[in-house]
C-alpha cells in the first residue's frame, strides 16, 4: 500500500456531524461555573455553529484536492501514471496545502467535543462518542476493503487481517498498518476522547477544563524529552496543541475570553508552529514538500484566528442551514473519498482531462457522502444510540435465563 504523507487526513474525525455543534447554554437552575467573575455566555436556544460547520467542510474539501491533486511526486505519479508536472503543473504547490486541513480538523475538534461534552454524565459521553464515530468508521472500512479487493487500485492488496484489525479502530497500538492512510487521525482522536472523559467523570467546569488543558501541555513536551513511548503515543505531542487551543477557544465562547485563556491559545499557537516547522520529527515530511515557511505559519495562524472569530461570537449571525447540512457529510466524506477517488482517478486518468476529473470526482463523492449519511449511518447510529441506552453499564450479573 501507498505510504502517504502523515498528513493524509479527517477529521476528523469527530469531531464531525452537526448533531455535535449543540447549544451551549446555561440552564437557569444551574449556578454558574468558574471563573466566579465571569458570568456565562448568553446564547440562544436551539442556536447552531454553522460557521464551524463550514470550516469543518472546507478542511475536508482541502484534504480531498490535497488527496488527488497535491500529494508527493512519487504518490502522484503512482496514481496518475505520469509525473505531476504533466498533471497539475501550476495548481499542484498550492493543493499541497491542503495536507494541512488535519491541522484545522483538531482545532475544531477541541472545541466540539468540549462543547459537546458539556452537562453530559459520563455515560452519555460515551454513547455520544461512540455512536458519532463508529457506524460511519465502520462504513468506510467495509466500503474501502470491498473497492481494494474488487477493483485495481493504487493501494494494492493487502492482508485481510488488516481489515479486521482497523475495524477495532485500534491498528496503531497493534502495530498494524491502516487500511486507508486517512485512519491515522482517528487514534488522536481516541486519546483525546480517552484522557478527556476523567475530566467529564468529574464534572466539566471552567476551571477543570483549563487545568486539564495545561496538564495536557506539560504532557505534550515532556513526554518525548523524557522517552516515555506510552505517554507520547497517549499524548499526541504533534497533535496535542491543537486540540488544547479548541478547548480554550471554547471557554472563550462558553464565558468569555480571559487572559489565562488567551495564555493557553497562545502557546498552543507557540507549540504548533514549533512541531509544523521541526525539520526532524515534526508534521510535515521535509524530503517530499519544500514549501516556504513563511507560508506555513500565515496559514496555521489563519486556522486560529478563524476559530478565534467563533469563539469570540463574531460570526453569530452566519446562521445558513446549507453550512449545517454541509457539516454533517464532513465524515463520510473524509472517510470515503480516499480509496474511492484515487481508484476512480487512476483509472480514468488517462482519458478525462485531469481538471475536470477531479472536479466531477469530488462532486460525486459529496453527493455519495450526503447520501451515505442519511441513507446509512445515521440510522444505524440511532439504533445504537437506543440500544446503548437501554443497556445497563454495570459489571453486576445479567438476570438469569429461565426456561
Amino acid at each position: 500500500m501507498i505510504q502517504k504523507d502523515d498528513t493524509a487526513v479527517a477529521v476528523a474525525a469527530d469531531e464531525r456531524h452537526v448533531e455535535e455543534v449543540v447549544t451551549a447554554h446555561v440552564p437557569a437552575t444551574q449556578a454558574l461555573p468558574e471563573p466566579k467573575e465571569a458570568a456565562p455566555s448568553v446564547r440562544g436556544k436551539g442556536q447552531r455553529l454553522a460557521a464551524l460547520d463550514g470550516l469543518r467542510f472546507l478542511a475536508a474539501v482541502a484534504v480531498v484536492f490535497f488527496h488527488f491533486a497535491g500529494q508527493t511526486p512519487e504518490t502522484m505519479r503512482m496514481i496518475w501514471g505520469r509525473s505531476y508536472q504533466a498533471v497539475f503543473p501550476d495548481s499542484h504547490r498550492y493543493f499541497a496545502y491542503g495536507r494541512l486541513g488535519v491541522d484545522l480538523f483538531f482545532l475544531i475538534s477541541g472545541f466540539v467535543i468540549c462543547m459537546s461534552a458539556w452537562g453530559r454524565s459520563p455515560r452519555d459521553f460515551f454513547i455520544s462518542r461512540v455512536t458519532r464515530l463508529y457506524p460511519m468508521y465502520w462504513i468506510g472500512v467495509l466500503v474501502s476493503a470491498a473497492v481494494i479487493y474488487s477493483f485495481s487500485t493504487p493501494l494494492g492488496h493487502p492482508n485481510p487481517r488488516l481489515v479486521f484489525a482497523n475495524l477495532t479502530m485500534l491498528q496503531k497500538p497493534l502495530g498494524v498498518a491502516n487500511l486507508d492512510a486517512v485512519y491515522w487521525t482517528l487514534w488522536p482522536e481516541l486519546c483525546f476522547y480517552l484522557t478527556f472523559s476523567v475530566v467529564v467523570w468529574m464534572g466539566l467546569t471552567y476551571t477543570r477544563v483549563a487545568v486539564f488543558c495545561g496538564i495536557w501541555t506539560v504532557a505534550a513536551v515532556l513526554a518525548p524529552a523524557a522517552h516515555l513511548p506510552l505517554m507520547t503515543v497517549l499524548v499526541n505531542p504533534t497533535s496535542a496543541p491543537f486540540f488544547i487551543a479548541g478547548m480554550a477557544f471554547y471557554l472563550m465562547y462558553r464565558f468569555r475570553a480571559t487572559p489565562l485563556l488567551w495564555g493557553i491559545v497562545l502557546m498552543s499557537w507557540l507549540l504548533a508552529m514549533h512541531f509544523i516547522l521541526a525539520p526532524h520529527g515534526g508534521r510535515l515530511d521535509w524530503h517530499h514538500w519544500h514549501p516556504w515557511r513563511g507560508w506555513l505559519v500565515l496559514v496555521v495562524t489563519g486556522f486560529f484566528a478563524l476559530i478565534a472569530a467563533i469563539a469570540l461570537g463574531w460570526t453569530s449571525r452566519i446562521q445558513w442551514r446549507w453550512l449545517s447540512v454541509a457539516g454533517t457529510m464532513t465524515f463520510p466524506l473524509y472517510l470515503l473519498h480516499d480509496v474511492i477517488g484515487l481508484t476512480v482517478v487512476h483509472h480514468f486518468g488517462d482519458r478525462v482531462d485531469p481538471r475536470l476529473l477531479v472536479v466531477l470526482t469530488v462532486a460525486g463523492l459529496v453527493l455519495l457522502s450526503y447520501v451515505v449519511h442519511r441513507a446509512v449511518e445515521r440510522p444505524i447510529a440511532r439504533y445504537m444510540r437506543r440500544w446503548l441506552n437501554s443497556a445497563s453499564f454495570g459489571l453486576e450479573a445479567p438476570a438469569v435465563r429461565r426456561g
